[in-house]
Order: C-alpha cells, then structure tokens, then sequence
C-alpha cells in the first residue's frame, strides 16, 4: 500500500497537517500515513492488526476479501453481519464485513477511531477504520510498481494523476493485481487452497470551477477469484491440511461509485455531500469445519446493493462551531444457500452412513436507515473548549425467505457423501419446508458530550461519555427445516447499544520530535447481539443475548531516538466481559470427561478480547556513504490469549501470539526509485486463529450419554513469507 505523492514535500507536509489536526481533536484516533504504511510493508487493510492499540483483527475470515475488526471488545464476528466498527472508503461506509479487506495503491491515508462514531454518515457503535484515498491535484503523479515473493507471490500496480485542464479539471486512476500460490492443500480433490486471485482499480474525476466548488467522482471496482479459506481439522492425520469432499471456490466482484462535493457558502460556512453507490456479488462454497462429510458445509450466491447519502452543514464562528446533518442509506440483500444439516447421532454418522438433510434458503432482506445528527463546539476559554451532540436514528427492515428441500423427495435425507455433493453444488429444491415474511422498525437516540482543556500548547487532556449504536434486524441464515426455522427468520433482534465513558490525554512534549497519547475508558454494552442457542425457542439464532462491559487502557507514543532511529509503539490494556446472559446456561460431556460450554455464560469473555496487546516498531537510517538512502526496521507485535465466543472451553481458546515483521529498502537520491524487501512472521509461527467444534451424541456402555467431536476446525495463521517490490515514480 502506498502513493508516491507521499515522497514529496507537499505530501509530507499534508500528513502533517493532518496529525497536527488529529492532535486538537479530543477523540481516540490514531493515523497511518502512506509513507508509514509503505516503510512497514503493509499490503492491506488485514495487516493493520496491532499496529495501533485496542484494534484486533482475527485472520479467520473464510474469504480474502472479508475482514472484520474488533476495537476496544467491540466486533462482529458473523461475515454477514453489519460491521460494529465500520470501514469508510472516502467517507462511504461498507454495510458488511464482505468486500472490507482493501488493497489500495493510491491510499493517502488510514484514520482508525476508537469509540463510538455518529456524527458523519452511518453510525458505528466500536469505532471506524477510515480509508482515504489520494485526490488529483495540479501536480502530475506517476507510480509503478512490482513485486515477487515466497509462494510464487507477486504484484503490479501502477497510479497515475494530474491536471487534465490545469486549475480546473484533474484526473487519477490505480490498478493493482495480487496473485499467490497455494500454502495449503485439500488432499480429498488434490487442489491447492489459501491462495491470492485479487484485482482492483479505482479512477478518479476532479472538478473546481471556481474557488467555492470541489466536486470530486471516483469509480472502483474489485475482482476476488482467491479460493475461500481451507479449513483444517485437528482430528486429522495433517491438521494443516484440507479433506472436505467440497472444493472452496469463490468468486467475487464487487463496484462502487462515490461522489463527494465540497461547496463553500461563506468564509464561515461549508456543505459536504458523499453519495456512494455500492453492489457486489459472490459466489461460492464456504467450509468452516473441515469436515470430510461437508456437514454443515454451505454453497452461497451473495447479492449486496446499497445506496447511502450524506448531508452536513459546517460552520465555524470561532468561539462557536458546529456541525449538523442528515443521513440515509437503502440496502438489498440477497442470500441463496445451499446448506447441509447434520444428523442423528454418532452411532447413525459413521462411515459410509453419515446421515444429513441438505436445505435450499432463499432470503431477501431490505434495510433502510434515516439518521439527522448535530453537534455544537463551544470554547468557554480559550483553553477550556465543551461539545455535545446528538444523533437521531430510525431504521426499517423487512425479511423474506423460503426454505426447500434438496434431498430425496421422498426421505429429505442423503445418506452418503456423494449424495450430499450432488445437493450442495446448486441442486434443484425437491420441496417446500417453509416460507415466512416478516418486518420492523426500531429507533434510537445517542448522545455525545466532550469537554476538553488544552493545558498547554502541547497538552490536551478530555474526558467525553458518547452512545454508540448497531443496527437490529432479521438472522441471515435460518435454515432449520422445522417450524422452529420459520421462527427463527421471523423473530427480530433489537439495535445493540455501547455507552463509553472515556478520559484521554494528548501531548507532543518535543515537538517533531517525541508525540504521545493515552486513553482510559469503559464501555457500558446493552442488547449484545450474538448467534447462540436461544432459550425461549430452542434455536441457534442471532438475538440480543445480554449485556456486558469492556474497561481498558491504551497508549500510542512515536519517537525520533535520532535523526536517524524513529520507534513507534503501542500498548493496549482490555477487560472484557459478558455481565448477564438472558438464556440458560448449557454444557454438555465430552467422551473425555470433560464439561463442554454449549452456550455463553454470564462471568464469560468477550469473544476476541485479549487482555494484552503490544507492538514496537524502530526504523533506522543506514548513515552509509552510497548513493541513495538505505533503511532497515522491524516490528514485534504480542498479544496475550483470547477466546473466539463466550462459550468458554478449551476449543475456544486461541493462545498468545509473538510476530516478528522486518524490511530493508533503499531509495535513489532523486526519490524515483525504490526497493523495498519485506519479511512477515519470521517465526514461522502458524498459531490457531479460530476453532469450532461439531458434538454429536454418544451412549457408553453403562448407558450414559456423552457427546463426541465429528470435527474441530480451525483456522491457522499464514506462514513465514518473504516479498521484494520495485517502485518507479515521478
């Protein structure tokens, strides 16, 4: 990831400005500039894990262009799910967790914001990672790039912008291609899995007629053809490896269309407007168990349409400030899935009589959203500044689905693993089980309130209590053949609410030379939304499961040792943990003897929360007496232990983790060229990123009743690899 108008003065001197900004502004927010970003040999959004505190990326998505991010305890586990710490590409939010992993070569910059955000576009009830790409200027740009790696990895890109009527019009576009061989194999069809198939562009238009307009359109597009995630099984012979009788193929494509107009009413006032069009289509077969037999394997065609707008007002009269707007957002969402239930018991699901009831589900679900928003600064003294704000929200949704047959006409059941192939690869339903229809609505107020002091120049402190809130809805996978599946996609879930209490300071002791900031804060969760067993009608289904709390501390601090070194460190401190749980507490015994969490449980931790996270990075300036400018850096990056649900167990349980990450570059004395030579995990280390486990029922000998797995995956970390690029620019 990276721009070449980072290497120049006036690319500096913006990311400067805009950390001098991020400095007077009393939130929790960190910058990751294009020129840090280039220097860490960040790729993409994935690898932003642990670069700032609080913000966890687990690396268990099933496909490549899936992410999700938890800040603070706050996240979205599901894939599906509405983000609760929300992606922003130029100021338009991503309304799923499919399609946030980005690769951009022509990013300016990433802000990443802890805590709740509700006063620009859609809300975010955890935090925001913001992705802002470059703006076509007057000064012509060129960049192109390539690189080559371990697994047969490479990648080309090239950006280029300038001036099409100089003052007037300006134009960019990018292109990146990533490719990469398989690191696992799928030993049942003999294929590779876990590579890289990844296209993406982006063009922009830029029009300032005159000094009071700036009209800027950019148009992006997205191709994934990298295979869905393997999964492996640690009750395999080679856990590493792959066995589902199903290939997990994938095809993704996605387009976007944003306009941002800037419009200057007076020297006091401003009007911003963002309009983003975004759809995206994906097809294909989802394994998040590995198990041989594809129980619970699921074939999906995805269909995402949605259209947001967002209208704010600026004004600053300089003792007061505000900022007020209006939002709205239309979504369409279509989920096709060809899923294979399991079972009967383990005496009934052994080789070759594995006993499953493939399903059809049809589900179409609308979603719309109106927001206004305002917020008010007022400067009591000129060091002594107060804000409150307030954001009203009303949401509609509407859930439609039909749920058929895929197995015998006659039985519903397949009984082998190649019937169960036939259904799953987009068989014809055979019947009908259900069909139900259902909508609701929900409103919500959450307020903001900020009072910061400026004690010196160089020292801010504040201390802020903000709502934050997510959006209910209808569960996006019922597909149990029963009535009890009819209820499921008919019972609604309520919007979850996080209320953070929060004080922070800001300081730049040396200026340019030394910056920190630090944070405490407790976060206050209501209505948690999780998928769990539901006590009142015995499903598995999403639905507001309790409440909680997260309490914590964070620091960030950069230093310039010399002129020569420059460290970089974080540190994050989080208690997490559900208080109450509004089902009935589950266990069940394992062969082994031991107790299993079937359910969460009130007491248990928030799913991927560690308590500890840590990183350091120190870049160096070789002092060589060779053309050019030689650097070398590392960063190591530890976190400790963190559970993948609430249901806590031993299978739940991912262990601390230790990465190693180093790069050498060099770059001419003009600044056109550079080479850059990157190294991540440089342990090696293929730490458990998830794990799930598949119970089925077991009579002893004494007729006792147990439960035994049928499968436990999990999915691993990416191993050590090593990446060489080249960049040309001018």
């Amino acid at each position: 990831m990276g721009g070449s108008e980072t290497l120049s003065v006036r690319g500096r001197s913006r990311n400067e400005r805009r950390l001098q900004e991020l400095q007077k502004t009393p939130v929790s927010a960190s910058l990751l500039t294009a020129q840090t970003l280039e220097r860490l040999g960040v790729q993409n959004t994935r690898q932003l894990a642990r670069l700032t505190p609080n913000l966890y990326i687990p690396n268990s998505m099933p496909g490549y262009s899936v992410n999700n991010y938890f800040i603070r305890g706050i996240g979205e586990i599901d894939p599906q799910g509405e983000p609760s710490v929300g992606t922003y590409i130029d100021g338009v939010y991503l309304t799923r967790n499919m399609g946030t992993m980005q690769e951009l070569l022509d990013v300016g910059d990433i802000q990443i914001d802890r805590g709740p955000v509700v006063f620009s576009g859609h809300q975010s009830e955890g935090g925001a990672v913001r992705i802002n790409t470059l703006v076509p200027t007057n000064t012509r740009h060129v960049a192109i790039q390539t690189g080559y790696g371990t697994y047969n990895e490479y990648q080309v890109g090239v950006a280029a912008s300038g001036a099409l009527i100089r003052d007037k019009v300006y134009g960019s576009i990018a292109f990146g291609r990533h490719a990469r061989d398989s690191i696992d194999h799928n030993y049942t069809v003999n294929k590779g899995t876990n590579d890289i198939d990844y296209t993406q562009a982006r063009g922009k238009l830029r029009f300032t007629p005159n000094e009071d307009w700036d009209i800027t359109l950019a148009f992006d597009g997205t191709v994934d053809g990298s295979t869905n995630r393997g999964v492996g099984n640690l009750l395999n012979p080679y856990i590493y490896g792959n066995y589902n009788r199903i290939y997990p193929k994938n095809n993704y494509s996605e387009a976007g269309f944003t306009a941002n107009i800037r419009y200057t009413l007076s020297s006091h006032l401003s009007l911003h407007a963002t309009t983003g069009i975004r759809g995206y289509d994906d097809k294909g077969m989802y394994d998040n168990f590995g198990d041989y037999y594809s129980r619970a394997t699921q074939n999906l065609n995805y269909r995402n349409r949605a259209y947001s707008e967002d209208i704010h007002l600026h004004g600053d009269y300089g003792k007061v400030s505000f900022n007020t707007g209006a939002y709205f957002l239309y979504e369409a969402w279509l989920t096709q899935r060809w899923a294979n239930n399991a079972q009967g018991t383990l005496a009934t699901n052994t080789a070759p009589d594995v006993l499953t009831i493939p399903v059809f589900g049809n589900i179409n679900q609308l979603n719309r959203n109106w927001a206004v928003y305002g917020d008010a600064t007022y400067h009591i003294t000129p060091t002594l500044t107060f804000t409150a704000g307030l954001r009203f929200n009303w949401e509609s949704h509407s859930n439609s689905e039909t749920l058929s047959y895929l197995g015998p006409a006659s039985s519903k059941y397949v009984a082998t693993p190649t019937e169960a192939l036939a259904a799953l690869n987009w068989g014809a339903p055979t019947g009908l089980a259900w069909q139900a229809d259902a909508s609701t609505s929900y409103v919500q107020l959450l307020p903001k309130g900020v009072l910061s002091w400026q004690a010196l120049p160089n020292l801010m402190t504040y201390v802020s209590i903000s709502q934050g809130g997510k959006s209910g809805g209808f569960d996006f996978r019922a597909q149990t053949p029963s009535a009890t599946g009819a209820l499921q996609a008919t019972t609604p879930y309520r919007p979850e609410t996080v209320t953070t209490y929060e004080i922070g300071v800001k300081a730049d002791p040396v200026p340019g030379r030394v910056r920190f900031n630090g944070a405490i804060f407790w976060n206050q969760f209501d209505d948690i939304q999780l998928t769990v067993p539901n006590a009142l009608t015995g499903l598995t289904q999403r639905y507001n499961a309790g409440n909680g709390h997260s309490a914590g501390a964070e620091i960030e601090t950069s230093i310039k040792i010399t002129k020569d070194l420059d460290l970089h460190y974080t540190a994050s401190y989080l208690y997490a943990v559900l208080d109450s749980y509004s089902g009935t507490r589950q266990q069940v015994t394992l062969a082994s003897g031991q107790v299993y969490n079937t359910t969460p449980y009130a007491g248990a931790a928030l799913p991927y929360s560690p308590r500890f996270q840590t990183m350091g990075a120190l870049t160096y300036h070789l002092p060589l007496n060779l053309p050019g400018r030689f650097e070398i850096g590392a960063d190591v990056s530890f976190q400790t232990a963190a559970y993948t649900s609430s249901a806590i167990n031993p299978q739940t349980r991912i262990a601390p983790q230790t990465y190693i990450n180093a790069m050498a570059s060099w770059s001419s004395p003009d600044r056109h060229w550079s080479v850059q030579a990157t190294g991540r995990n440089l342990l090696d280390h293929r730490y458990i990123q998830s794990e799930s486990l598949g119970l089925m029922k077991e009579t002893t000998k004494t007729g006792a009743t147990v439960y035994a797995p049928y499968y436990e995956g999990v999915y691993f970390a990416d191993p050590r690899t090593i990446f060489v690029s080249a960049k040309y620019s001018f």
